[in-house]
C-alpha cells in the first residue's frame, strides 16, 4: 500500500505514493511469474465513465454558452468521433477477412475503399486523423467534415448533419478555435468503437442521459423535444408493443417514446429488430436528434420524417397512397397549437371534427386514431382542456364514445412536464373490441408523484399501479372507476376526471370533547391499526390507557419533538424493519444465481421477469409494502443498474464494473480519506475568507481568530506598512544626521549640554524609530498568518485538481490489482447493497408517515381548549395586575 506520509501531506502527495508503490509492484510482476488470473485483458468503457466524460465535454463549453445551446456540438463532435472509430474497426476487420482470403493487395485496397461495404463510410477528409490535427478555421473544418459524412452517406444521413454549424455565433462571435481545439482534444481520449463498450447499446444509453440533460438544461425548451422517461414508460407498458408490430410516433421529438417501446419488446423476451418503427418531426433539429439517436441506438431502420403531421402526414402506403396503418400509435403532441385551416390539410378525411380556430389538440388525437389499424391502440398525452371542453371538441369526444373507441383517461401528476405546471392526462384509445365496449376506465393518479424543487416525477411504484389497474380494469376507491358510457352521455360527454373519480382527502377527524377535555379518540387510534400491527408495542408505548373511549398521550411524550425519536428507537420499529431485510437477504440468496448466470445466458431482461414474481411473494407478507410498491422499488431497482447488468451480461466480471469510488475506497481508503480531509479544509478556510469579507457595511475591519484578514483590512495594512516603512527611513535618516551634528558640534567646542540635548533628541527619535519598527513587525505578522492560509488554499486545491488529473491512472492502477473472482464478489456485493438500500428508503417513508400522523394527533389533542382558556385567564390576570401597578387602574 502507500508510503507513510504525515498529517501535513496532501491528498496530491498520498496519491503519488500510491502511484510510485504500483508501478514498483507492477514493475516487480512483470519480472516474475504474473498469476493467469489477474491476466487482464483491456478495459472496456463503462457508461458512468462515458457519461463523465461527456459531460467533462459540456465542462469546456460552459462559460461560453448557455447549457441548453451545448447539444449541437456535443452531439456533433460525438457523431463525427464515433463514425470514425466504427469504420476503422469496420475496415481492419474487412482486411483481415480479405488476408485470410488471400486476395491480393490491390483489390484489398479496392474493396476496402467501397462504401457498400460499411453501415457509415467516412471519406479520408472527413477522418478523425485529419479532424485531430485542425489548428486553424477549426469550425469550417469541423462543417465540411459533417457534410463530407452525410454526402457519402445519402440514403441514411441527408440532411441529418449539415444542419449542424460549429461556426453558429454565440451572442456576437464565434467559438475561438482555441475552445474547438480543446474540445477535439478531449474526445480523441475517448474510444467510440462498438469493441470498446462495456455493453452493446451502451453508446445509445449516453446519447439518452445527454437528450436529458440538454432538456434539464433547456427549461420551457426542454419539452419541444424530450417528455420525461418515466411518463414515456408509463404509456408503453400501457400500450405494450409486441415483436412484430409496427410502432408510430407522429410528434417524436427526440425519439425517446420509439426507443422505449424497443426496450420494452426486449424486456418481455420479444425480438426488438422485429419490430416496425416511424416518426415525424416538425422542427428540422430536433428532427436531426432524432435520427442520430435512432443511428446511435443501432436502429437504421427506423423511418424518421419531416415535416408537419396535421397538414403533411409522411407515412403513406406504398400501395394505396393512402395514410399508413400502424399496431400501436404514441405520442405527446405540442399543447394548444393552432388548428391548421382545412383546405391546408392533405387526407382532410382523417378529420371528423375540425377544431376551427382552436386549439389543435384534439385534431392530433384524431389523426393518430386515423393511424390505427382496426385492432390498434395509442396513448397520447394531452392538456385537461381537452376532457371538457364545448363546441367542436365534444363533438369529437362524443364521436371517439358513440365509436367505443375511447377506452381509458388516465389523470396524471401537476409538473410532470418541461415547460407547463399543468396537470395532463393519457387518452387511451383501443380499436379493438370497440364494439362491444360499454364503458370507459378513468384513472386519477394526480396524487401519487415524486415532488421534487424543479419538476415532479412518477415513481415505479405509480407506474406500476397505473398500468396494473389499466390492463384489470379495476375499481380502486378513490382511484379508479369504470365509468358506464350511458352516464357519460348523462353528463353531456364531459370527461373531467373528477367528476367520476373524487380523490379528493376525506375531512379532518375532529373530536369535539377531546378538544374541550383532553385525551386521543380510540377511533382515530384504532385507524392507524395495520402501523401497530407491524410495529409490536409501538401502540403501547405512545399510549396510555383514559377511559373506554380515549387516550392519553404516554408520559415520554411531553411534546411534538419527542414523537419521533421515540418511534426511531422502538424495538418493535427496529425488529419489524429487521425482518423485512431478513426476508430481502433470503431471497437474495435464493436468486443471487440468477445474477451470477448472466455473462452465459446474456439475458438481462429474463432477469427482471424472474425477479418480479419472487420478490412481491417475500416481501408483500412482510405487510410493509403493497404488491405495486414492491414491484416499483424492484423496477428503480432494475433502471439503476441495467448498464451493469448489461455490462456483466456482455463481458463477465470485469473490475471495470466496479464504480470508481468503490474501488478507490476498497484498495486505497487513505488516499480518499486524506483527500475528504482536503476537502473539508479547503471549505473551512473558504468560509473564514468569506465570513471576514461579508462584515456588515460601516463596521471596522478586523482579524479573525484564525488569522483571516478581510479583503479591505489587508489592503489597508499593506498601505500602513508602506507609510510605516517610509517613516522608519525618515526617522533613521533623521537619527544619524542628529548623531553626526553632535560630533561636529562637540569638534567645535559646543557645550556638553548643547550636545548632550542633540544626543538626546536623537535617541528620542530613534525610540520612536523602533515603536514604528514593532508596528510594523506586528503587520508582517498578520500577513504572514493571511498569507499562509491563502497559500494552504491554494495548495490544497492544486493538489485536489493535480488528484482529479491522475484520477483515471490511479482508478486503473486500483483495477489492476484486482482479480477477476473479487472483482465479482465486490460486484455482487454492491448489487446487495444498492437493492437494501432502496427498499431502506420505504421502509423510512412508510415511518415517515406513520409519525407524521401521530404528530397530527398530538398537534389536535395535546392542548385542551380548557388549558387554553385557563393560559389567557392567567395571562390576562398578569396584565390588569401591570395596569393597576402603572396607575391605570
Amino acid at each position: 500500500m502507500a508510503n507513510e506520509t504525515n498529517d501535513g501531506d496532501t491528498g496530491l502527495s498520498r496519491a503519488k505514493a500510491i502511484m510510485t508503490d504500483i508501478e514498483a509492484t507492477t514493475q516487480k510482476t512483470a519480472n516474475g511469474k504474473a498469476s493467469s488470473q489477474r491476466t487482464k485483458k483491456p478495459e472496456k468503457l463503462t457508461l458512468a465513465k462515458l457519461e463523465r466524460r461527456l459531460f467533462e465535454a459540456c465542462d469546456i463549453l460552459r462559460g461560453n454558452m448557455d447549457a441548453s445551446e451545448f447539444k449541437e456540438y456535443i452531439f456533433g463532435m460525438l457523431f463525427l468521433k464515433r463514425l470514425s472509430d466504427q469504420f476503422d474497426h469496420d475496415r481492419e476487420k474487412l482486411r483481415q477477412k480479405y488476408t485470410k482470403d488471400k486476395l491480393r493487395e490491390d483489390l484489398i485496397t479496392k474493396q476496402l475503399e467501397n462504401p457498400d461495404k460499411y453501415d457509415f463510410y467516412v471519406p479520408d477528409k472527413a477522418h478523425w486523423s485529419k479532424i485531430k490535427h485542425l489548428k486553424q478555421s477549426v469550425g469550417s473544418g469541423l462543417n465540411k467534415a459533417l457534410a463530407a459524412i452525410e454526402d457519402a452517406n445519402p440514403d441514411t444521413l441527408q440532411d441529418v448533419l449539415k444542419a449542424i454549424n460549429f461556426n453558429r455565433k454565440v451572442g456576437q462571435r464565434t467559438m475561438d478555435d482555441s475552445i474547438l481545439i480543446e474540445f477535439i482534444q478531449h474526445f480523441d481520449e475517448i474510444p467510440l468503437s462498438n469493441d470498446d463498450f462495456e455493453f452493446p447499446d451502451l453508446l445509445g444509453a449516453a446519447y439518452e442521459y445527454l437528450i436529458k440533460y440538454f432538456a434539464d438544461s433547456a427549461g420551457k425548451k426542454g419539452g419541444e423535444f424530450y417528455t420525461p422517461a418515466e411518463v414515456v414508460r408509463m404509456m408503453v407498458h400501457v400500450l405494450e408493443p409486441q415483436e412484430g408490430m409496427s410502432v408510430c410516433d407522429p410528434c417524436a421529438g427526440s425519439g425517446g417514446m420509439l426507443i422505449q417501446s424497443r426496450h420494452y419488446v426486449e424486456e418481455i423476451g420479444g425480438n426488438p429488430r422485429d419490430l416496425s418503427l416511424a416518426g415525424q418531426e416538425l422542427n428540422g433539429g430536433t428532427w436531426a436528434v432524432c435520427k442520430m439517436n435512432m443511428i446511435l441506438h443501432g436502429i437504421r431502420s427506423a423511418d424518421i420524417r419531416q415535416g408537419c403531421t396535421l397538414k403533411n402526414p409522411q407515412h403513406r402506403d406504398k400501395a394505396t397512397g393512402e395514410i399508413r396503418r400502424f399496431d400501436r400509435v404514441i405520442a405527446n403532441p405540442p399543447f394548444a397549437q393552432n388548428a391548421p385551416k382545412k383546405a391546408d390539410v392533405e387526407f382532410p378525411e382523417r378529420y371528423h371534427t375540425f377544431t376551427k380556430g382552436k386549439k389543435a389538440d384534439l385534431m392530433f388525437v384524431q389523426h393518430m386514431a386515423s393511424s390505427l389499424k382496426s385492432d390498434g391502440k395509442m396513448a397520447v398525452v394531452m392538456p385537461h382542456g381537452v376532457l371538457f371542453r364545448s363546441g367542436e371538441e365534444k363533438d369529437c369526444r362524443k364521436r371517439f364514445i358513440k365509436e367505443g373507441i375511447l377506452e381509458a383517461v388516465i389523470g396524471l401528476p401537476a409538473g410532470l412536464f418541461y415547460g407547463t405546471g399543468i396537470p395532463a392526462c393519457v387518452l387511451v384509445i383501443n380499436k379493438d373490441g370497440a364494439s362491444k365496449r360499454k364503458s370507459v376506465l378513468f384513472i386519477n393518479a394526480d396524487l401519487e408523484f415524486k415532488e421534487s424543487k424543479n419538476q415532479n416525477s412518477l415513481r415505479p411504484e405509480d407506474i406500476e399501479k397505473i398500468t396494473h389497474v389499466y390492463h384489470k380494469h379495476l375499481d380502486v376507491t378513490k382511484y379508479s372507476r369504470n365509468v358506464p358510457i350511458k352516464e357519460l352521455e348523462d353528463e353531456d360527454f364531459n370527461l373531467n376526471i373528477r367528476r367520476y373519480v373524487d380523490n379528493s382527502p376525506s375531512p379532518e377527524p375532529h373530536d369535539v370533547r377531546a378538544h374541550l377535555h383532553g385525551g386521543v379518540p380510540l377511533s382515530e387510534v384504532d385507524a392507524l391499526g395495520p402501523y401497530f400491527d407491524n410495529y409490536a408495542g409501538l401502540r403501547e408505548l405512545l399510549f396510555q390507557p383514559r377511559d373506554e373511549n380515549y387516550l392519553d398521550f404516554a408520559e415520554a411524550i411531553q411534546g411534538k419533538d419527542d414523537i419521533k425519536p421515540l418511534i426511531e428507537s422502538a424495538d418493535g420499529v427496529q425488529q419489524k424493519h429487521k425482518q423485512f431485510h431478513q426476508a430481502l437477504d433470503k431471497w437474495w440468496k435464493k436468486h443471487v444465481s440468477e445474477i451470477e448466470a448472466l455473462p452465459d445466458n446474456k439475458n438481462v431482461f429474463d432477469l427482471r421477469r424472474q425477479f418480479l414474481g419472487s420478490l412481491g411473494k417475500a416481501l408483500v407478507p412482510q405487510g410493509i409494502l403493497d404488491l405495486h410498491q414492491v414491484h416499483g422499488a424492484l423496477a428503480a431497482y432494475m433502471n439503476s443498474l441495467a448498464a451493469d447488468f448489461k455490462s456483466v451480461a456482455a463481458s463477465g466480471w470485469g473490475p471495470e464494473l466496479i464504480p470508481e469510488e468503490d474501488i478507490l475506497q476498497s484498495q486505497f481508503p487513505e488516499v480518499l480519506e486524506k483527500i475528504e480531509q482536503d476537502h473539508a479544509r479547503i471549505a473551512e478556510l473558504e468560509a473564514l475568507f468569506a465570513a471576514a469579507d461579508a462584515s456588515e457595511e460601516g463596521d471596522e475591519p478586523e482579524e479573525s481568530e484564525d488569522g483571516v484578514l478581510p479583503k479591505e483590512l489587508v489592503k489597508s495594512l499593506k498601505a500602513d506598512k508602506k507609510e510605516l516603512t517610509a517613516i522608519v527611513k525618515q526617522i533613521k535618516k533623521q537619527v544619524k544626521s542628529m548623531r553626526q551634528d553632535a560630533k561636529r558640534m562637540e569638534a567645535a567646542n559646543y557645550s556638553k549640554a548643547e550636545i548632550n540635548e542633540k544626543l538626546a533628541e536623537a535617541s528620542d527619535d530613534e525610540a520612536e524609530g523602533i515603536d514604528v519598527q514593532e508596528q510594523i513587525e506586528k503587520i508582517d505578522e498578520q500577513l504572514a498568518r493571511h498569507s499562509a492560509l491563502e497559500t494552504e488554499l491554494k495548495t490544497l486545491k492544486g493538489g485536489i485538481k493535480e488528484v482529479g488529473k491522475q484520477r483515471d491512472e490511479l482508478v486503473t492502477a486500483a483495477r489492476s490489482k484486482i482479480s477477476v473472482d473479487e472483482a465479482k464478489q465486490l460486484i455482487l456485493e454492491r448489487f446487495q447493497r444498492v437493492l437494501s438500500e432502496r427498499f431502506d428508503g420505504y421502509l423510512r417513508q412508510y415511518q415517515r408517515v406513520l409519525t407524521s400522523e401521530i404528530e397530527n394527533l398530538c398537534e389536535k389533542y395535546a392542548v385542551t381548549t380548557a388549558a387554553i382558556l385557563a393560559e389567557r385567564d392567567q395571562e390576562a390576570a398578569q396584565l390588569n395586575q401591570f395596569l393597576k401597578e402603572l396607575g391605570y387602574e
